[in-house]
């Protein structure tokens, strides 16, 4: 669904809860790779169809047969999380009812996350005898933080959409009917930013803030080509002008 120059993804295989099965896993890293060389859509949501975000993994196809099959369909987990975190334009989740598991991973690696107050994030891992998948050990603590993140995934106990908002795995709780209405505006804003600089910040956030030396070198190595593009012009512009800029993504 497009709106504007924001793209809404659902996760939908609503009658088995938008389990994150083979099928919907290579239907989904489809949809992104459309929508990174789209120049229509400046940022997307993440949701899923009803009244679920997503139940996780396909626990009916777990066990793998084997281990080169259990590594195999980790690749398939880890390209997908990777794919979605280095997308280059902004991603809001939009995240009514449950949140688990790996679809908990998809989430944490969102630039932002709505939520409605009956949204649940459920990280059952430790009760099922595996190890957090989806990135979680480290896309969780980025959010909440290492003491947090560690307690979460311990624990295994569900995670409410005010505890999710005060941690800061949440950014914003609505009223349930409105999750999805709030996301889009949330991105339909975030698409009027400069595309060339959004997707710095993003590579930036994911690759060089390990340290102030990371930092500082990503800074020497984006920012004077940014200086040197048509949106810098526009946006210092706007700015003497005290208007809105008009970004061309050059």
């Amino acid at each position: 669904m497009r709106t504007g120059a924001v793209t809404v993804v659902t996760l939908d295989d609503e009658h088995r809860r938008n389990v994150l099965g083979s099928e919907l896993r290579n239907r989904l890293r489809a949809v992104l790779a459309e929508l990174s060389a789209d120049p229509e859509t400046g940022a997307v949501v993440l949701t899923g169809a009803g009244n679920c975000f997503s139940a996780g993994g396909d626990l009916s196809s777990m066990p793998p047969a084997n281990e080169a099959e259990g590594a195999a369909r980790m690749s398939e987990v880890a390209g997908l999380v990777q794919q979605l975190a280095s997308l280059n334009k902004p991603v809001v989740a939009a995240v009514a009812g449950p949140a688990a598991g790996v679809a908990a991973g998809l989430v944490c690696v969102c630039d932002v996350v709505v939520v409605g107050e009956g949204a649940r994030f459920l990280f059952p891992f430790t009760r099922l005898g595996l190890v957090p998948d989806g990135g979680l050990v480290h896309s969780l603590a980025q959010r909440v933080g290492p003491a947090r993140a560690r307690r979460i995934l311990l624990e295994a106990a569900p995670v409410d959409a005010r505890t999710a908002l005060a941690a800061g795995l949440a950014d914003r709780v609505v009223a349930d009917p409105e999750v999805l209405s709030a996301a889009i505006a949330c991105a339909q804003e975030l698409a009027e930013r400069a595309p060339l600089a959004v997707a710095a910040v993003k590579r930036g956030l994911r690759e060089a803030s390990g340290s102030l030396a990371e930092a500082l070198a990503f800074e020497r190595e984006r920012q004077p080509t940014l200086f040197g593009t048509a949106d810098f012009l526009e946006g210092k512009q706007a700015f003497h002008e005290r208007r809105t800029p008009s970004f061309s993504g050059c």
